[in-house]
């Protein structure tokens, strides 16, 4: 096996080999700088977002420039954006109580030709939370792929390709095979509505169509990350789960999950299963009490796991401590938990025993750490004079690890600093905004809706649930809770309003020299703004080519 092989982790029909892996565990650095070298011919911006150890295969096509393959995953994904609910019809959906979203996605998934029965032949580790589900269920998946299990993984929002919610061994899914199970699922649930328009919601629809792709695939195990709360979610209609982790919580979706940390916490363990082992990182005392409770009435047991800093304590694995992202620093511990939980209770060749404790990580178990990848959150790329931190951060928990990053990350800078945000949800953000204002001074700051360019978005990008005019007077709101804020903080207010990330992308490089130096910008607030900002600077730079 080569090292690339294991850096990338093992393929579904090989186990790796454990001598292997404990030779190449310090391998780290070394296996960065050949990656590197591979990659000295200027790769692309959404190249160094989503594969920056150069390891993805380049049949792999997820960013295929096939035109044929592109133009009928395009055709899909416009068809797919039709189910997306507007601003309205969600709202009153929240206040339809004859809506049964789980009872829905059954009969759905009935008539898209797949059984719960025969759904539920698959395994599953099922994962809710606030802060970190799909941080964690991203660990987990690599932890589980360099142990030799063949991985699916759905999970959501994306970034810039719908591709990217469903994954088979850690990559997005192919374009060709997802346009292929989407039509595929698409004209059987068509061909049996009893009524006009009697077809799931985008997410609904996409939940169905991972759990297509996890049986066509045969994947070992699925990783399912909950879309929202726990309880009524789509994800929730498996009821084999013998594994589940409770990330971090805190509160959101108000509207839906109820207004305070106890009713959120009943929601996030509304994923629990009769017999499941739950692991939990969850401190509130309140909430814990609730998930502790809602374990009992299942009469499955219920794990508190320690700080992930417990595992890297003795000096055999402190060196690699400071190689660990925030992202695995904050959630590494549940995920090895999660992880080694479903290999100890599955059966077969891929069964495990795994003693944790401080004094002892497993190789598998430390490499898929090290080897680990979850775009767009805490994520640094240095691109073309710009070192980009990159977070999806929308909560005040997310915020407030994201702010605190990037604060580290520029300390030791002396260079201009800019701001980038947006946030599409909520009406009040002073608190959010106020908690970014802390992490540093900035030379420049950004409000922006999530467009790249003037042109309508990429298929993949397109979200329906808020008019152009709303997302503007969103941003503009905004842009004067900002300027409120530095008035109140005594403070000059660099704030400007930009269309389009392209504009503001200009307006940057008209402003500061990123020719001959870096500068420092965070882009934070939405993953759909990251997206819309990767697609603005590929489409200026090929436009410059």
């Amino acid at each position: 096996m080569s090292i690339d092989e294991i850096r990338r982790g093992p393929r579904p029909t090989k186990q790796l080999c454990t001598s292997h892996i404990r030779n190449n565990i310090e391998m780290p650095t070394k296996l960065l700088s050949n990656a590197a070298v591979k990659q000295q011919e200027s790769p692309t911006l959404e190249k160094l977002v989503f594969d920056p150890k150069g390891l993805v295969n380049n049949n792999n096509d997820t960013a295929t420039d096939n035109k044929d393959v592109n133009a009928e995953f395009e055709a899909a994904i416009k068809q797919l954006n039709i189910l997306q609910s507007n601003d309205v019809t969600i709202r009153n959906s929240m206040d339809n109580p004859r809506v049964n979203t789980k009872a829905d996605t059954l009969k759905y998934l009935e008539r898209s030709g797949l059984p719960l029965t025969k759904l539920e032949q698959l395994s599953f580790i099922h994962v809710a939370g606030t802060k970190g589900k799909g941080s964690t269920c991203a660990l987990t998946e690599s932890l589980l792929r360099h142990n030799g299990v063949h991985t699916g993984f759905f999970s959501s929002p994306h970034i810039v390709y719908t591709t990217e919610r469903i994954r088979i061994d850690g990559l997005p899914l192919a374009k060709e095979k997802f346009t292929k199970q989407f039509w595929k699922v698409y004209k059987r649930l068509q061909e049996r509505q009893e009524f006009e328009l009697d077809m799931p919601a985008y997410f609904k629809f996409l939940t169905i169509l991972a759990f297509h792709v996890f049986i066509e695939e045969r994947v070992d195990v699925a990783v399912l990350e909950v879309g929202i709360g726990g309880e009524h979610d789509c994800t929730n209609i498996v009821r084999n789960v013998r594994t589940v982790g409770i990330a971090s919580l805190g509160l959101e979706h108000t509207e839906l999950l109820g207004n305070t940390l106890p009713e959120i916490a009943w929601q996030k363990a509304g994923i629990i299963k009769p017999g499941a082992h739950v692991y939990t990182h969850v401190s509130q005392p309140e909430c814990l009490q609730v998930i502790r409770q809602r374990a009992q009435e299942n009469q499955a047991i219920l794990h508190e796991v320690p700080p992930t800093r417990h595992y890297f304590q003795s000096n055999q694995y402190a060196q690699h401590w400071d190689n660990l992202n925030q992202v695995v620093k904050l959630n590494g511990s549940l995920a090895i938990h999660l992880a080694t939980d479903w290999l100890s209770q599955t059966s077969g060749p891929l069964h495990r025993d795994y003693t944790l404790n401080e004094a002892k990580l497993e190789p598998e178990i430390l490499l898929g750490l090290l080897n680990a990848h979850w775009p767009g959150r805490c994520q640094l790329v240095e691109y073309r004079g710009m070192r980009l931190h990159l977070d999806g951060a929308h909560t005040m928990e997310s915020m407030a690890v994201c702010t605190k990053w990037f604060a580290e990350s520029i300390s030791q800078s002396s260079s201009p600093r800019i701001l980038i945000f947006n946030r599409t949800g909520g009406s009040d953000i002073r608190q959010m905004l106020s908690l970014v204002n802390r992490a540093c001074a900035y030379d420049m700051v950004c409000f922006v809706p999530n467009y790249a360019t003037s042109n309508p978005n990429a298929p993949s990008q397109v979200m329906v649930r808020f008019s152009p005019e709303q997302r503007m007077m969103r941003v503009r709101d905004i842009a004067t809770q900002w300027s409120q804020m530095c008035t109140q903080e005594k403070q000059p207010d660099s704030g400007q309003v930009y269309s389009t990330l392209t504009d503001a992308f200009t307006s940057i490089r008209q402003r500061f020299d990123t020719d001959n130096g870096h500068i420092e910008v965070l882009i934070t607030g939405s993953i759909h703004l990251l997206g819309a900002a990767i697609s603005a600077l590929n489409y200026m730079d090929q436009s410059q080519t």
